[in-house]
């Protein structure tokens, strides 16, 4: 049949654009020697067995918006009703937890602190960023371990609310430690990097760290024993039906073992952050990882605990999920988030002489000076810790000095802290106008780009000449507090929030430094159809999502007689080793893109 493994295209690349890394034996290096054994020859004979490994590999997730001195403030009550709620008795709620806020309110840090304590823990190096830009940098000791807990908040400036009791305390940070100690496997679903908000990617990914956890050993056992199910867990596999993939591949295998009592009698967690990331990437058929767990919720074992967060806006994405929800948004209904926002005032102004001397009046900072500040940005923020951290960060350097009670320098949204950033390092239009296509280009990438990537493709779009190197390094350089750079030298935006706010404005709002998408699809076609050679399947499938969201031909059909379907097809069929190949090609036969197809 045409689905058998035999017929199935290498889906090797796709392994090389989520960064693999080589897996080699430093005690067994290569040999280049034809003929003859040669002494090298003999002690590679009789080198100690190496047993099998496992074949799934993790997606190297990095974060930019946590680095690693980013800190990590209250929430405790948080960890307590979610501990809570997954141990109760009530089915219909002890499922899962679903966390809902708006952008920037603190979901992907509450993820990744307990992602941090986990077993997974190591592996906050890589998803933490290496941002020199982060604030704050006054957190003692620990600073290459992400999401730390600084000590409970000075004495010398009153909180404003009444601190909870030693015991209640205890027993919340308990609750974390306890939640922390359950997890075994983590995802990440972010908009500007496609890969990680497709179905098959999410399967391949939580199998991958699954195997990896000590907790469950046994599993990792299983699949060296018994290879077949590594190959059904492998990326063709989960491409070509990632249902059976999960379900034969993960949760079968799981739930005999915790018969077989080879798994601790202990609840487990699997976390996933941004749900309503996957959603950019809607395949035309087939899942999106939301829909994909709601399918698949009823097979989980009742053990096997979910905790996933979404945004306000997009909540309904995840209304079937028959789990608690629990949101940090709501200020006049829950007195805690109050007190987390206090808290992370607290410590921003205390851990910081700069902040301290930059909002003093005449020179005092006493609790009446601290109390009407505190309020005044509790209520600008409206439950944003972003805001916050970057006002804070804005003040700290001496951008914001607030030495008038009206506050009336102080950015009343996160929009007018991003206007302002900008401002400050695009005071001209003629510098921002430099830096445009570069951003038009990363807002309008499936994934993030290497420097040398976005060189290219700006280049693609020149006429007359090109952009030098020197000069395109400076143009990025100017970027860099916005465009982060990862660990794989690929760009990313520092924080989802700063990438909408470049492509859409509310109604009311300033459109000064909005960028233009189609223009980025535009230069990215180009780019790929300027490619040394012939493009490959996943890159001609790419190449036809930049052109249709280019619309270059727009219009132009009428003048030429030619619809502009026809130029498309034709543009493609120039640029790429096989039409036909790429069309049936394994991701496009089951979760195909029909715009593109057609």
């Amino acid at each position: 049949p045409a689905t058998s493994s035999a017929h199935l295209e290498d889906l090797a690349y796709l392994d090389e654009q989520r960064h693999t890394p080589l897996r080699t034996s430093l005690r067994m290096p290569r040999q280049h020697v034809a003929g003859g054994r040669t002494p090298q020859d003999l002690r590679v004979r009789f080198a100690p067995y190496r047993p099998p490994d496992i074949s799934l590999k993790p997606l190297l997730f990095e974060v930019p918006s946590i680095t690693t001195d980013s800190v990590f403030i209250g929430r405790d009550w948080l960890f307590h009703e979610i501990d809570t709620q997954l141990k109760c008795g009530n089915p219909s709620v002890n499922r899962g937890v679903v966390i809902i806020a708006n952008i920037g309110f603190g979901k992907t840090a509450i993820i990744s602190r307990l992602v941090a304590l986990s077993c997974h823990g190591s592996r906050m190096r890589q998803i933490a960023s290496d941002s020199p830009h982060a604030s704050p940098k006054h957190v003692e000791g620990g600073r290459d371990l992400p999401l730390t807990q600084p000590p409970q908040a000075h004495p010398s400036i009153a909180s404003g609310s009444c601190p909870s009791t030693p015991e209640l305390r205890r027993r919340q940070e308990e609750a974390m430690k306890r939640l922390a100690t359950q997890v075994v496997a983590y995802h990440y679903c972010q908009a500007d990097n496609a890969y990680t908000c497709l179905v098959p990617e999410f399967v391949h990914n939580v199998a991958a760290l699954l195997c990896r956890s000590p907790q469950l050993v046994a599993y990792r056992e299983q699949l060296l024993r018994e290879p077949h199910l590594q190959s059904m867990l492998s990326l063709r596999s989960c491409v070509q039906d990632p249902m059976a993939s999960f379900r034969r591949g993960v949760l079968e295998p799981l739930d005999n073992l915790r018969k077989e009592r080879k798994i601790a009698d202990e609840d487990y967690i699997l976390l996933i952050d941004g749900l309503n990331e996957a959603e950019f990437h809607k395949p035309d058929y087939g899942d999106t990882i939301v829909s994909f767990l709601t399918k698949m919720i009823g097979k989980f074992p009742t053990w096997l605990k979910l905790i996933v967060t979404v945004r306000t806006t997009l909540q309904e994405v995840a209304k079937l999920l028959p789990f608690h929800k629990i949101y940090l948004d709501k200020l006049d209904v829950n007195e805690a988030i109050d007190q987390d926002l206090q808290a992370y005032i607290l410590h921003r102004i205390h851990s910081s002489p700069e902040i301290q001397n930059n909002i003093s009046l005449n020179g005092k900072m006493d609790n009446t000076t601290f109390g009407k500040l505190s309020t005044h940005l509790k209520a600008l923020s409206q439950g944003s810790y972003l805001y916050l951290k970057l006002t804070f960060d804005l003040i700290e350097k001496g951008y914001l000095v607030l030495k008038s009670s009206s506050y009336k320098v102080v950015p009343v949204s996160l929009a007018e802290v991003y206007l302002l950033q900008c401002n400050m390092k695009f005071p001209t239009q003629s510098s921002f106008e430099r830096v445009l296509p570069l951003l038009n280009v990363a807002v309008a990438s499936l994934h993030p780009m290497t420097d040398d990537q976005l060189y290219q493709a700006i280049n693609a779009g020149c006429i007359d000449g090109s952009l030098e190197w020197e000069d395109f390094q400076q143009r990025m350089d100017n970027l860099s507090m916005f465009l982060i750079k990862r660990r794989d030298m690929t760009r990313m935006f520092v924080h989802p929030s700063f990438r909408e706010w470049l492509i859409w404005r509310e109604d009311g709002e300033k459109t000064k430094f909005l960028c233009d998408p189609r223009s980025g699809h535009t230069l990215l076609a180009f780019w790929f159809s300027r490619q040394e050679g012939k493009l490959n399947r996943q890159q001609t499938i790419e190449l036809g999502h930049h052109i249709l969201k280019a619309h270059i031909f727009k219009g132009l059909s009428k003048k030429v007689g030619v619809s502009s379907s026809i130029l498309q097809g034709l543009w493609i069929s120039y640029s790429t080793e096989g039409l036909s190949t790429a069309l049936a090609s394994l991701r496009n036969l089951y979760t195909p893109n029909i715009k593109v197809k057609r």
